[in-house]
């Protein structure tokens, strides 16, 4: 536990170090403000879709960011003759995330229920962005496993957007129809948003129970059959094995 609190202290010791956690705070800051200039009709439909993207695209991006940062630093080759266990490292990773994402969770529901009087079920929204940044925490670290640079992990991002992202919006715009748009709950990001709505308005249980199970269940075998033996590969990589 002792490790794992200090490898969580060194992510955030990194964020401040190149700046990462400035640029969410600003980013943060223009959210709040959004909100703040919003009506209270506005803000119900709002914060779910910033909470949508600051727990998807934000946490993989900063993730695969910092991994970046870490081969910069040759981190990795110091981490390896540690007693450190990857599963730490990545557990440190992901907290790292979800703590980012619940600080930006905490202002949005501050600025919409004290500015706006705008109440909702905060344990079930908060529920939700934690387990959907885990998820996407996990993929960040997979994409940077296998991203040569920078540009490649925006370029798989960016794939991600368009493939799983982008049906549900247009879904929701009435382009795809009601037949085939069922089917999207099975697109992860369709899944996190249900979860993230069904504590602002009424969705149908089932889908949101179905959400939870599913994104659980996504994150734990995409750690266990993909991340951490993509770690294992990843180090011998950059070590040089």
């Amino acid at each position: 536990m002792a490790k794992l609190g200090i490898l969580v202290q060194g992510e955030l010791d990194r964020l401040r170090k190149y700046n990462l956690f400035t640029a969410t705070t600003v980013v943060l800051l223009l959210w709040v403000g959004m909100t703040w200039l919003l009506e209270a009709g506005e803000v119900t439909a709002f914060v779910p879709l910033i909470l949508l993207m600051d727990s998807t695209m934000m946490s993989s991006l900063l993730v695969g960011a910092t991994l970046f940062y870490e081969k910069k630093e040759h981190a990795i080759n110091s981490i390896l003759v540690t007693p450190v266990r990857e599963t730490e490292y990545i557990a440190a990773k992901i907290i790292v995330s979800v703590f980012n994402s619940l600080l930006t969770f905490l202002a949005l529901a501050a600025t919409a229920y004290f500015l706006k009087g705008v109440t909702f079920n905060f344990a079930l929204v908060a529920a939700a962005v934690v387990v959907i940044t885990a998820f996407h925490a996990l993929l960040g670290i997979w994409f940077a496993f296998f991203s040569k640079n920078f540009s490649s992990l925006l370029v798989n991002l960016m794939l991600y957007i368009i493939f799983l992202m982008l049906p549900p919006v247009l879904a929701d715009l009435g382009i795809i129809g009601e037949k085939i748009a069922r089917f999207f709950i099975i697109l992860p990001p369709d899944a996190a948003g249900t979860m993230l709505q069904a504590g602002f308005a009424t969705v149908p249980l089932g889908r949101l129970i179905f959400g939870f199970v599913y994104l659980l269940a996504l994150s734990a075998a995409l750690y266990k059959y993909i991340v951490l033996p993509g770690f294992n590969q990843y180090a011998m990589r950059e070590t040089g094995v």
